[in-house]
């Protein structure tokens, strides 16, 4: 049976942070907002979560690493999604809830206000996942809450990108320290959750998400990961032209989607730049620099220029333009380096 992210084990490179917020609770020194933001994989909502659940409580384990109970009503509530002190925005980031990434508009400022001002069973949770999506009116709204705070009602922002909140927000949250985070930490963690025999790509699997754990484990599950040495054979035979820009966009889009193939693409133009320079590459599972042998490099001009191409293409996706034609036009270009 899966573990509810409410319960689950404190990771471990979260300990000494999670003894600080857990002791500044007791002497109720626990800021009236909090952000806790930071990269994707380095276990934003996983804190989160179990910290929401352990100040919910009602029966706290002496052993504060030990979070929730788990069986008083409060945690019992959170088991059921029906807790009535806990609002989280927007409601698809509910636990349980299929995930879709919208915007925080100030219809939902308001109803968070109103919540606000509304008794609960004690103290009372506001978690705004993807803070980042504050609409600019949703945003200048909930500054009021901000200033104004209330007793006993704490707010959770959640952001990968803190740095598109404006100012006057984050002036005023106090910021969980979740990082750095001590590559050994980093390491042993992956060791002990890898499958074995991919543990010696820890290393590598760290570097390509930027040293945030819960990312380089989940990196080996994506569906381009095991597509990498096609996509460098694809790139060598469209520069060698001994493959046609269209026969290959038909084939990719059998096998992936479009914004996977984006990711692959952007992951191994790197690699490839790094070979041509003469670098060591990243993917030590791979043999790149013979692949690459007899291919001319890429001039960098185009190579940056390509880098702009992919920038416009994603923006073009999102204005619903046909994949198909965004798989065209990428092997185009990739063929054209």
């Amino acid at each position: 049976m899966e573990i509810s992210p409410y319960f689950a084990p404190l990771l471990p490179w979260q300990a000494t942070l999670w003894r600080t917020v857990c002791q500044n609770y007791h002497m109720q020194k626990l800021p009236h907002a909090l952000l806790a933001g930071g990269i994707s994989g380095i276990g934003k909502h996983s804190f989160v979560w179990r910290l929401t659940a352990w100040l919910l409580c009602q029966n706290k384990p002496l052993d504060e690493y030990k979070g929730a109970c788990g069986y008083c009503s409060s945690c019992l509530w959170l088991k059921a999604g029906t807790h009535p002190d806990l609002l989280v925005l927007p409601p698809s980031s509910r636990i349980g809830e299929a995930f879709e990434e919208t915007q925080i508009k100030i219809d939902d400022v308001r109803f968070l206000q109103e919540y606000s001002q509304t008794k609960g069973h004690g103290l009372r949770l506001i978690v705004l996942d993807n803070a980042e999506n504050l609409t600019t009116a949703g945003a200048n709204a909930l500054l009021k809450t901000l200033e104004e705070p209330r007793f006993g009602v704490h707010l959770i922002l959640i952001s990968s990108y803190p740095s598109r909140l404006l100012p006057t927000i984050k002036s005023r949250l106090q910021t969980l320290p979740l990082t750095p985070i001590h590559h050994l930490d980093a390491k042993d963690y992956l060791k002990q959750n890898l499958p074995s025999d991919i543990c010696h790509l820890s290393d590598m699997l760290l570097t390509l998400a930027e040293g945030a754990p819960l990312e380089a484990l989940s990196l080996p599950n994506m569906p381009w990961f095991d597509k990498r040495t096609l996509w460098v054979k694809t790139f060598v035979a469209l520069q060698k032209k001994t493959r046609a820009p269209i026969a290959a966009s038909s084939y990719w889009q059998t096998v992936l989607s479009f914004d996977d193939f984006m990711t692959l693409t952007r992951l191994m133009l790197l690699e490839v730049l790094r070979i041509y320079l003469g670098f060591t590459g990243i993917h030590q599972d791979i043999d790149i620099k013979t692949l690459l042998q007899d291919t001319p490099p890429p001039s960098l001009e185009n190579l940056y220029q390509l880098n702009d191409e992919l920038n416009q293409m994603t923006q073009a996706i999102w204005q619903n333009v046909q994949p198909k034609l965004a798989y065209d036009e990428l092997m185009v270009h990739l063929a054209d380096l």
